[in-house]
């Protein structure tokens, strides 16, 4: 009697230290020390909570060999958070992105020092890493790719060190503004704002960069609204905080124009919630304004992503007039084109593929004996641009039942002819609800 219960007091002991070395072991992990006949040895606990790459190897299929590189580089870094909570966070930073990210983790140290994460990658699948601490107290972390990772422990960083200038990327929505220490809605003060913030290759850094495009519209309740437009906006990074009392202490960001004395001050509080503030004179005083920002899936709202995944292969762009609200509001802060004063309505385009050159033209159409568009006569060029790939873009016009007084002209760059598309209600030109425009066409 005496040896069982004996036998019962070490078996929870060794259960109790096995958890206290991170979060719950999986029992379907043989590593974890959830199975076999035989208890584990109780792994020794880690010695940081913050841990920094040294060291990258990789396996070259060409040469056959593994490449062994130092790190961190000026570029290309990695570190890892495994939390006494039992959280954990892997990143992998390469420029102004992530080759590779671990969030909403967790982590545990299993038998013979098997190290486990778990968690979700940047589009949200689940995925596991696999690791170890080694004998000289440093640990090995193996990405879903096969490449590895050697950490050493370091001085964790304060708050904000959590964040880097790679979490900036993707798109925000305004969802409230600060006036004197109040915050108010954006619809409690008719205005919209997005900020888009996309990497691009450069090739002067041999990297990426981060650029960004600024979208703000004020006065929505009017028949005026008013619209400020920055766009392809550099980016820099500031060793200050954006302002005091927010949780990230570490950095904030300045995005800006070259050619002009436009910026905005940018920083984040959590992966999800960015703080925008932009400094004017107010009585000859500097004053700021600072408004809140929402990270959201994509600049499209949901109903228009729908809708083109539906697109023809050869979709020279995206035509939708008059598109209901949950398209148009979320989109409001884009600006309008004016092609007619007064227009009723409203056309939606959105380049597809490839960049889309358009020009909307004034002018009559001669047509076939079968009706259709033999050519249109050219009086004045209302409007020319360029439609980048998947971007939006508002015209306000009036549509006419019958004898088209505009003309979509569009064609790719390279094209020496244009696509024409009289804007009516009469057949055989009449677009209804959401439309491709193509080359068929």
């Amino acid at each position: 009697m005496g040896k069982r219960c004996l036998t019962l007091v070490l078996a929870l002991l060794l259960a109790l230290s096995l958890s206290a070395c991170g979060s719950r072991p999986d029992p379907t992990d043989p590593t974890s020390g959830g199975g076999g006949s035989s208890s584990p040895p109780i792994p020794a606990p880690l010695d940081a909570t913050y841990w920094t790459a040294v060291r990258h190897e990789s396996y070259n299929p060409s040469f056959g060999r593994t490449e062994v590189s130092a790190m961190p580089t000026e570029k290309w870094w990695a570190d890892l958070y495994l939390n006494e909570d039992g959280t954990a966070l892997f990143r992998e930073a390469l420029g102004f992105g992530y080759a590779s990210y671990l969030i909403n983790a967790e982590w545990w140290l299993g038998a013979n020092n098997a190290l486990r994460l778990t968690g979700e990658d940047l589009d949200g699948s689940f995925i596991s890493m696999d690791g170890r601490k080694e004998k000289d107290g440093s640990v090995m972390l193996e990405t879903p790719y096969g490449n590895r990772f050697y950490f050493e422990p370091a001085e964790r960083p304060a708050s904000g060190g959590e964040l880097c200038m790679a979490d900036l990327e993707g798109t925000w929505r305004m969802s409230a503004g600060e006036a004197e220490g109040d915050e108010f809605s954006p619809e409690e003060m008719h205005m919209a704002s997005l900020l888009n913030i996309e990497r691009w290759w450069s090739d002067d850094e041999g990297g990426y960069t981060l650029r960004a495009d600024y979208y703000s519209a004020h006065l929505l309740d009017t028949d005026a609204p008013e619209y400020e437009t920055e766009e392809d906006l550099l980016t820099e990074k500031l060793d200050e905080p954006l302002m005091y009392g927010l949780p990230n202490e570490l950095w904030s960001a300045r995005l800006y124009a070259e050619d002009s004395e436009t910026e905005y001050y940018v920083t984040l509080t959590d992966r999800n919630t960015l703080y925008l503030q932009q400094y004017y004179e107010l009585d000859n005083a500097p004053a700021a304004r600072t408004a809140i920002y929402t990270r959201e899936a994509s600049l499209m709202p949901e109903t228009l992503t729908l809708a083109l995944a539906d697109e023809p292969d050869k979709s020279l762009m995206f035509y939708w007039r008059d598109p209901p609200a949950e398209v148009a509001k979320p989109l409001e802060a884009l600006p309008v084109t004016v092609l007619e004063k007064g227009g009723q309505n409203k056309l939606l385009l959105i380049g597809r593929w490839y960049e889309t050159d358009i020009q909307f033209c004034t002018g009559s159409a001669e047509q076939n004996e079968d009706g259709t568009l033999g050519e249109w006569i050219t009086d004045t060029v209302l409007y020319e641009g360029t439609l980048r790939i998947d971007e939006p873009q508002w015209f306000s016009l009036t549509i006419p039942e019958k004898t088209a007084k505009l003309c979509l002209f569009m064609k790719r760059p390279w094209d020496e002819s244009w696509f024409t598309w009289p804007i009516t209600d009469q057949a055989p030109f009449f677009v209804s609800g959401d439309t491709f425009l193509t080359e068929a066409d």
